[in-house]
């Protein structure tokens, strides 16, 4: 009777935790609009108004549809950068990440300053900060090629 293992040993090899950026990218950009989503109906339901009111602009009113689609376009641009970092070096890719960490922070200026009342101001920047973090993380798992 034989008894050889039928298991490949490449299998068992560790394998790097890295996976490729457009799955990741396609996951992290799914669970920052749910994540934003979930911070907008949960101020809709304790009525914050999400006014705001650019200096350059009409005032507009923030809709589950706009934050959907800037999550999205966010994601998609910083996966663009992302993408184009990690066919250079890992280096570049911390310099991204680095990079949309700072972009994620200062970003958080423009509701703050053009919110129409503080609940408001602070629900949109927090949508900032978790789609800068979810990228963050998920840029920290990209495949350097």
């Amino acid at each position: 009777m034989d008894t050889a293992s039928t298991v490949n040993p490449s299998i068992l090899e560790n394998r790097p935790r890295s996976r490729p950026i457009f799955r990741v990218a396609g996951i992290g950009a799914l669970a920052a609009t749910a994540a934003n989503v979930a911070l907008w109906a949960g101020g809709r339901a304790s009525d914050v108004g999400f006014g705001v009111s650019p200096a350059a602009g009409d005032p507009f009113q923030v809709g589950a549809v706009l934050v959907i689609v800037t999550t999205l376009l966010v994601f998609a641009a910083g996966s663009a950068v992302l993408s184009l970092a990690a066919r250079r070096s890992r280096q570049m890719v911390r310099v991204v990440i680095a990079a949309a960490a700072v972009f994620a922070v200062a970003s958080t200026a423009g509701p703050l300053s053009t919110a129409d009342d503080t609940a408001s101001g602070l629900l949109l920047t927090a949508m900032h900060l978790v789609t800068g973090a979810i990228f963050v993380g998920m840029a920290a798992r990209v495949r350097v090629s």
